[in-house]
């Protein structure tokens, strides 16, 4: 039974994971497909949706509002949909325009509670419970088509499934539509409820002051939580957010209103609820003109980054977009060639580019040049950070060299620092070395020649054991001295060249360690010592963190005036910002900037490790 259950778990995946697979298939083809074709298929549904509801209301003489009922109904559902088609049109807001859409075709739906028809009427009655969800969760995801925080998703979650699930209650124990709405006045005479379970009057009492209450608390939560965001946003979204704010706010005012003009016959109930549906029409009225802020926010801000740019030659990109975009946090990250780090405009590093900020890449010639941060609010705008990016591109292209000048300065200044430590701690070795080692020696011998001039006449046959004792030190004392001399400069590099001396390093390895070269010959002392220490660096490392099993490939090859040197393995690999804390890659940098060639590192956790470089040989 077990066995029977995963399989069917499994079965039940693979056809959930093919669902998936093919519903993104058939939003990548409708996509796809001519901009034109898709408007007209949309606007025909649209149109027909909104002609059926017509037809259904106009042959209803009990539908409300009266004389207005059709032609309401009609406005609801088209405007939505015109108001989505206009979204489309931009990349940046066709995820909005999808909701608009999407919104105008569920109140194809729902407003079938104008039809005389028992069938239609009650599947009317039955989504118009949804229908104040649906244009508050329109309202909330405006303008970027996303709920932006855990507050918005837990309160229409809340609210909108309370609502639901009170409205059902209300319909499955009532013939009658479940609460008295500007649409719904028909009762005691509306067309039966098809969905009824029976009659409940104590309970559907008390459901519908439930429901009440919590369309009241969903109606009133809205234009607040459009508040809370408003103050806390950046310029361009509060332009876009104003419209829909102020018309969630009267939206509020006039339900309230509404509703104490039924239960108190105070005021004028029926244009009150003809005004309160009214907003089914506005609201995506208000969408589309907080989008149309959007865009002209946009054009007018891209103009005005370029005037600024022509107008002030010597300003950083980074001040002028900061400033366009109306947000102060911006950052731009200037890539350096032939590195893959990052510095800003100081030339100081940048270890982290994205964060909680979005990120939008300039690019040219499929080469990055910048990377442009800025508040994830904002995050629907990297078609205009692209554009001014575009527009700036030859000002970046400068700040990006004046940005790596400046750290390549900062970077020589404190590589001649750590150089000098090193020579420091070097010299320091030598001399304990010298110390501890070969003056030892020098003086053990030292004592022993004195010991075997003193016994050399009275004792021949023990002064020549100590003669011969003598010459053993002197060979180890020599083995020793070369031994520290290939410390310094190992003797197969300065007899045999560059691939020999990395064959020897391989051939003495803990791991197995192939060598290629091609058309390389002798250079420079200092070139050849730098390439070879920073391959011995390299290899060390790969024994010491690759892992078991690991090998490397040590590749050399002369290109021009240039020497290419690259050593691969594909063990383990680390984080390159977590190792960059530690000194083997600054001293491997060192020493080949020191000779006025690159280097790069690049790894991945389980990815192996590639370290290249070159240096010219002129």
């Amino acid at each position: 039974m077990l066995e029977g259950r995963r399989r069917q778990g499994a079965s039940d995946q693979r056809a959930d994971t093919l669902a998936v697979r093919l519903g993104e298939q058939a939003r990548r083809r409708w996509e796809r497909s001519p901009l034109a074709w898709r408007f007209s298929s949309v606007a025909l549904l649209g149109v027909g949706a909104a002609a059926g509801v017509a037809y259904a209301t106009a042959h209803n003489p009990a539908a409300t509002p009266v004389h207005v009922a059709a032609l309401l109904r009609i406005l609801i559902i088209l405007t939505p949909i015109a108001a989505g088609l206009y979204a489309q049109t931009s990349r940046i807001q066709a995820r909005m325009g999808g909701f608009l859409i999407a919104t105008g075709l569920f109140s194809a739906v729902w407003l079938l509670n104008g039809s005389s028809n028992r069938t239609l009427f009650s599947v009317g009655v039955v989504c118009s419970g949804a229908a104040p969800l649906a244009f508050a969760y329109l309202m909330l995801v405006h303008p970027t088509g996303h709920l932006p925080s855990r507050v918005e998703r837990r309160f229409l979650a809340l609210t909108g499934g309370t609502l639901a699930l009170l409205w059902l209650l209300g319909v499955g124990l009532s013939r009658q539509p479940p609460l008295k709405t500007p649409l719904l006045e028909c009762a005691p005479s509306c067309p039966s409820n098809a969905f009824s379970l029976g009659s409940g009057a104590d309970a559907g009492l008390a459901i519908h002051a439930a429901t009440v209450s919590v369309w009241l608390v969903l109606t009133l939560g809205t234009p607040i939580l459009l508040w809370r965001r408003l103050r806390s946003r950046p310029v361009p979204v509060r332009r876009s957010l104003a419209p829909v704010l102020a018309i969630a706010t009267a939206a509020a005012a006039l339900l309230i209103s509404y509703l104490i003009s039924i239960n108190t016959d105070l005021g004028p109930a029926a244009a009150l609820g003809s005004l309160y549906i009214g907003f089914g029409v506005v609201i995506p009225l208000g969408v589309l003109l907080g989008l149309s802020r959007e865009r002209l926010f946009m054009g007018q801000t891209l103009a005005e980054f370029v005037n600024q740019l022509a107008g002030t030659p010597q300003a950083e990109p980074e001040a002028l977009m900061a400033a366009a975009l109306r947000d102060p946090s911006l950052r731009i990250a200037y890539r350096r060639p032939g590195r893959g780090t990052y510095v800003d405009a100081t030339g100081a590093p940048v270890l982290e580019l994205a964060g909680d900020r979005a990120v939008t890449w300039i690019e040219r010639n499929h080469r990055q040049v910048a990377a442009v941060m800025y508040d994830r609010e904002l995050a629907d705008y990297q078609g205009f950070v692209r554009a001014a990016g575009a527009a700036a591109l030859i000002r970046l292209e400068s700040a990006q060299l004046e940005a790596d000048l400046r750290a390549s300065t900062s970077d020589l200044a404190a590589s001649r620092v750590r150089l000098m430590e090193m020579a420091a701690a070097e010299r320091r070795r030598l001399e304990r070395d010298l110390h501890d080692g070969v003056q030892q020696h020098l003086v053990s011998v030292r004592i022993r020649l004195a010991l075997a001039a003193e016994t050399v006449k009275d004792d021949p046959a023990h002064a020549e054991r100590l003669l011969t004792a003598l010459g053993k030190q002197m060979d180890d004392l020599l083995n020793e001295v070369r031994s520290l001399a290939r410390g310094i400069y190992p003797s197969v590099l300065s007899q045999y060249g560059l691939i020999e001396a990395l064959r020897a390093v391989g051939r003495s390895s803990t791991i197995p360690v192939e060598v290629r070269a091609r058309r390389v010959t002798r250079y420079t002392e200092d070139m050849e010592v730098a390439v070879y220490f920073c391959c011995l660096e390299a290899l060390q490392n790969v024994a010491k963190h690759a892992g078991p099993g690991a090998s490397a490939t040590v590749k050399l090859r002369q290109d021009g005036a240039l020497l290419y040197f690259e050593v691969r393995d594909f063990g383990a690999g680390f984080s390159p910002q977590a190792a960059s804390r530690g000194s083997g890659l600054s001293n491997m940098r060192d020493r080949i900037e020191a000779v006025g060639g690159t280097l790069e590192v690049s790894s991945g956790r389980g990815q192996g490790t590639l370290v290249r470089g070159s240096v010219p040989v002129a």
